[in-house]
């Protein structure tokens, strides 16, 4: 790669998660690290950059020296050239089906690395059909799905296929996983994410919504110790003692989770499903509704307009207060089958999941492919675990985030069943 001006730019450094990712940057980056700021309003980032310098003035990364570039994110000659000047990309513009391609289209022509918090898969693996060959002999690692939505399942899957490969000298066959606790808020940027997913993708995710709802798409294999894996959204796990229901995020991680897990041969059918506790089950059928519900409101436009009028969801640019992200957490238990034996692991944050643990993960991403690069990584358009999977785990865990794996049941960091939060 030729010299570039800068390590990492942060694009959408004025959003809600932009901002936040350049402060994170600019307290946790290594010393000398170069980082940029971009977005398409100069005054707006200008204000961003001034508000946070005087916030930390003695910051390790000078806020105040931090260059800002504008472009468009839909003008493919702007973003080739905002590309051409930095190592790594780490993007937070969403929706990333609208103004994600064109930006992913110059990383790879100009052998540039990105990652990103899309949750939008089908776009992403849109943009792999057409650009992996090219990224691949261009030796870049485009790297989405860097935030909640996929990290702690997908890294989580892969520390489970990595123990049992080499303590167990079994192939992983299914993974279940369970929210057993979470509190956490929701930016405009997200929901506004949500309702353009919600529109161009419907009719693809209302057929795995289904699947998942009878139980079809769920591992069928006869796990040991007689263990069925094949279960309904609505059901009693007997592991946990717990009723679970539907999670927003489940259809989202097993299509991550399963495309790496046929990269780096997890075993053979490998799946993934996940569910999130309640405390009864009635409470199991009422999330479960509920999620259908907003999915419902957020699809129409007439709808998610009426409820941005009525400040019942947050504007793109709005979200949670710091005090409240900071007082969030999720802990996530993994049931992991092999051919003959059964193992667990808990993966869990002492944040807000979806901004706080979120930005943590995609400034560490950065800062990996900025800073570690190596022969482990692998290049083209992938989940993080086959991108550069080891070398993560390892930052996340040295920043405080918990990838565990046992013989037995590791007991949650957070029970939302047991303590109304």
């Amino acid at each position: 790669m030729a010299t570039r001006n800068y390590d990492i730019l942060v694009w959408g450094a004025t959003g809600f998660t932009g901002s936040r990712l350049v402060e994170y940057l600019a307290l946790n980056a290594p010393a000398g690290t170069r980082v940029a700021i971009g977005g398409r309003n100069h005054s707006k980032i200008e204000a961003v950059r001034a508000k946070l310098a005087a916030k930390h003035p003695m910051a390790p990364i000078s806020l105040e020296s931090m260059d800002i570039l504008i472009g468009d994110s839909q003008n493919a000659q702007d973003m080739h050239a905002i590309a051409s000047q930095t190592r790594v990309v780490a993007s937070t513009v969403g929706p990333y089906s609208i103004y994600g391609e064109q930006l992913v289209r110059a990383c790879v022509e100009e052998v540039t690395d990105y990652c990103d918090i899309t949750a939008e898969i089908p776009w992403v693996q849109d943009m792999s059909r057409e650009l992996n060959d090219q990224a691949v002999r261009n030796n870049v690692h485009i790297v989405p799905l860097c935030g909640f939505d996929c990290i702690p399942a997908d890294l989580g899957c892969l520390m489970l296929a990595q123990y049992s490969r080499e303590q167990i000298k079994q192939p992983l066959l299914h993974v279940k996983g369970s929210i057993v606790g979470i509190r956490g808020g929701v930016s405009g940027g997200t929901m506004a994410t949500l309702g353009n997913q919600l529109g161009i993708e419907a009719h693809r995710l209302w057929k795995r919504v289904k699947a998942q709802m009878s139980g079809s798409s769920t591992h069928r294999s006869q796990p040991p110790n007689g263990k069925e894996t094949n279960r309904a959204i609505v059901h009693y796990d007997q592991t946990l003692g717990r009723w679970q229901g539907f999670w927003v995020m489940s259809i989202i991680n097993s299509m991550a989770t399963k495309w790496a897990g046929r990269e780096l041969n997890y075993g053979p059918g490998f799946s993934y499903a996940e569910t999130m506790t309640a405390r009864n089950v009635f409470m199991a059928i009422a999330q479960s509704l509920g999620f259908a519900y907003l999915a419902a409101l957020m699809f129409f436009s007439a709808t998610r307009n009426l409820l941005y009028m009525l400040r019942a969801i947050p504007r793109p640019g709005e979200g949670p207060s710091d005090k409240f992200m900071k007082s969030g957490f999720f802990s996530l238990h993994l049931e992991a089958f092999s051919e003959t034996e059964v193992f667990y692991g808990k993966v869990s944050g002492s944040s807000d999941p979806g901004y706080s643990e979120t930005i943590k993960y995609l400034g560490e991403s950065a800062l990996c492919l900025a800073f570690d690069r190596d022969e482990s990584f692998r290049p083209g358009i992938y989940p993080p675990s086959v991108a550069i999977g080891n070398k993560l785990l390892g930052r996340l865990r040295n920043r405080g985030c918990q990838f565990e794996v046992a013989r037995k049941i590791i007991p949650a960091s957070h029970d939302s069943t047991k303590k109304i939060q």
